[in-house]
């Protein structure tokens, strides 16, 4: 039977539960990775309306970032996540009157394809925090939260969130003031046979094999 978001939260908080095992349940469910614009291998493998249990995989090649400049955001929820390989740096900026300016932009997802829309409004933002978080170790970001995450060393990272649903509206992008009016991103399905071998290649054998 496949466990429940709490139950494996349970097991991530102990850490009772490894990438190994994830990786299971995620191909008894057949759940599929799919790039995502903020530049790593995405799979939702639980979800239970408001809470989500997603999969990040932060592969040194093969990930495809929507564009370099448009990677602080925020979220309609809050989140908690688990680095269980590698280690990730989280940026986390507030609104300002110094700083740097950015366009603002919204985002909206329509089947496979995540859209941003420029907005009238600009923004200047500093960094609020910087942190490294290597295996072994989570942290927490709330809905609204300007942030940007990126793969830290030279290793390939692979974390797993649990969100929470908090809020209705729109996500909001910070891009380039000269940024183009409308940017669209094609989550592309990843075969079993490519995730699989990039799986193996970067965490070995047991990793997509029970």
């Amino acid at each position: 039977m496949t466990p429940s978001i709490e139950k494996i939260e349970e097991s991530l908080e102990k850490g009772h539960i490894s990438l190994h095992e994830l990786l299971v349940i995620r191909s008894e469910l057949h759940s599929a990775f799919k790039l995502h614009p903020l530049g790593f291998i995405a799979c939702t493998l639980l979800n239970e309306g408001a809470r989500k249990l997603r999969l990040h995989y932060w592969p040194t090649t093969g990930g495809a970032q929507q564009s370099l400049d448009c990677q602080i955001h925020d979220h309609l929820f809050n989140f908690k996540s688990w680095v269980l390989a590698g280690a990730v740096e989280n940026i986390e900026y507030e609104a300002s009157t110094a700083g740097a300016e950015y366009a603002v932009y919204q985002a909206s997802y329509e089947a496979n394809r995540s859209i941003l829309r420029k907005t009238c409004s600009t923004q200047r933002l500093i960094e609020n925090t910087r942190s490294i978080f290597p295996s072994g170790s989570s942290y927490y970001v709330q809905a609204g939260t300007l942030h940007e995450t990126v793969r830290f060393g030279n290793l390939s990272s692979f974390t797993v969130l649990i969100t929470t649903d908090v809020s209705s509206s729109a996500p909001l992008v910070f891009g380039p003031l000269n940024g183009s009016d409308r940017y669209t991103y094609v989550r592309e399905e990843l075969s079993e046979e490519s995730i699989e071998s990039k799986l193996m290649s970067d965490f070995g054998n047991s990793s997509v094999n029970p």
